[in-house]
């Protein structure tokens, strides 16, 4: 539900995704059923990430393997917020 006075302004639309800017700031990301509000730097983060992992699909599943996986601690250090 959008607040009074707020309005979204579509910045990407795809055929799984669409991501909006609310005028009070926030971000929305809308994939199928699901939106993830966010700020800036956290899209921003998750940008980088997903393109890593989409570069990533390429590299053969042995060579996946020998890398030591990322800590579950992992998350963005540039004020990750739930």
């Amino acid at each position: 539900m959008l607040g009074q006075g707020c309005c979204r302004a579509v910045l990407a639309r795809g055929p799984c995704a669409e991501v909006t800017r609310c005028s009070c700031g926030h971000i929305h990301l809308a994939v199928g059923p699901v939106t993830l509000r966010l700020e800036e730097d956290v899209l921003r983060a998750l940008g980088h990430t997903l393109v890593e992992a989409i570069q990533q699909l390429g590299v053969p599943h042995e060579a996946e393997a020998s890398e030591p996986a990322p800590a579950a601690h992992g998350a963005p250090t540039s004020g990750w917020k739930q």
